[in-house]
């Protein structure tokens, strides 16, 4: 993939990054309300807002097998509309919900469109830009979401603080709808570029189900996601903000930190997408986990500092770094399912991707903030470490057993 050819005229494009622009300020609409609402609005108990969430991931999980035989059948573009239709519904019923059952079924439902949407982006994506351009696509998505969702992080506090219980429900209604606007304009994309299903005998579809799980290669991609999400993207909404806390310093401060986090994904998402094209995606996902060690580092450092100015800037620090991380991995790790996922199996393969991140994502907390709790911070560097050494790993690993798959397509 050469510099010139990611940076060819795209058509759609432009119309890609505005519908997906519209969902993701929908979702930074719900990220710092969605908690307070369960409990204040709603007045779950600590475990029903918890319940809430599992729901939520357990929904993307069970219906990630369902997504793969929707796209395969009636094609990308059924998927993605019962994706934004599942989506907008579960937020649409999360802002009439009065009782803890509804609150489940919506949460299920929401959580179940989620799952099956990243379980078809990267076939839909691939098949509406092209798998040159994948790259570029999934780099502009990173930086549109990062504007749009610092955009409605900061609306939503307002609509709540002068319009109380009346600004929940408009973000949540804002929210559900922007499900479809993306839906749409993703839809519509997929029209025009005429795809059809893809229509395997009964024999051939079910060995192409199972192949991603059964491939040795492309298990080592797995680990290295599964890892990267559990000691990573998983974590940065939930541990990050606990570990912050323990080294003392406040809610603004911590504020602070998620701000540099974002603005370092906006400034630096262009850059990180040309060292990618230059070094390779395997390079670059290895500099992102050496990003991510430094990162680490830094946050141990943070939490030693005795000055509360101290911490704020080392804080900071490790905020920048983990972008650097972020920016990396958002460009490399699909265009590298492309390349290793056989002819007729990339839905199965994408699919699978979808439900490793989605475990990763589920699992984080579960893993961390308890050993947080229970042994101490130091226990949590002792997890990050070494899941960092297990990523590191996998992916040599995989790098060494798909040299040459991947030779033919130089990155």
């Amino acid at each position: 993939m050469s510099a010139r050819t990611s940076r060819a005229p795209l058509p759609g494009y432009g119309a890609f990054l505005a519908g997906w622009g519209v969902t993701t300020f929908g979702s930074g609409l719900m990220l710092p309300i969605t908690v307070i609402y369960l409990r204040e609005v709603l007045h779950l108990p600590l475990s029903g807002v918890s319940l809430y969430f599992a729901v939520f991931s357990l929904g993307g999980l069970v219906v990630n097998p369902l997504a793969i035989r929707i796209g395969r059948v009636h094609g990308p573009g059924t998927s993605v509309a019962a994706a934004a239709l599942l989506q907008a519904v579960g937020w649409g019923l999360f802002a009439v919900a009065d009782s803890v059952p509804l609150v489940v079924v919506a949460a299920a439902l929401s959580g179940a469109g989620t799952g099956m949407y990243y379980a078809v982006q990267t076939p839909v994506l691939n098949r509406v830009f092209g798998d040159d351009a994948l790259s570029r696509v999934l780099a502009g998505q990173n930086r549109v979401t990062a504007v749009t969702m610092t955009a409605g992080t900061l609306l939503a506090g307002q609509a709540v603080l002068h319009f109380g219980t009346g600004g929940y429900t408009a973000c949540l209604v804002v929210n559900a709808v922007s499900y479809l606007v993306h839906g749409a304009v993703l839809v519509s994309l997929v029209r025009k570029r005429g795809e059809v299903p893809v229509h395997l005998p009964q024999d051939a579809s079910r060995r192409v189900r199972g192949a991603a799980l059964r491939d040795p290669v492309f298990l080592c991609l797995l680990v290295f996601q599964f890892c990267a999400v559990i000691f990573g993207l998983g974590q940065f909404d939930s541990v990050v903000p606990a570990i912050l806390g323990n080294a003392q310093l406040s809610v603004t401060a911590i504020s602070i930190v998620i701000a540099c986090n974002t603005g370092g994904v906006i400034v630096l998402q262009g850059l990180a997408l040309r060292v990618v094209e230059r070094i390779g995606y395997v390079a670059a996902l290895a500099a992102a986990i050496v990003s991510w060690t430094v990162a680490a580092a830094v946050l141990g450092c943070a939490l030693l500092a005795s000055g509360t100015l101290s911490k704020l800037a080392l804080g900071a620090a490790f905020g920048v770094l983990f972008a650097v991380g972020e920016c990396l991995i958002a460009p490399s790790v699909q265009p590298l399912v492309t390349r290793t996922a056989p002819p007729h199996s990339l839905e199965s393969y994408a699919a699978a991707t979808s439900l490793a991140h989605g475990l990763g994502t589920f699992i984080a907390p579960l893993i961390l903030l308890p050993a947080i709790e229970v042994a101490g911070v130091g226990a949590y560097f002792v997890l990050q470490f070494g899941g960092f050494g297990l990523a590191l790993y996998a992916l040599f690993s995989f790098r060494r057993r798909t040299t040459r798959r991947l030779e033919p397509t130089s990155h």
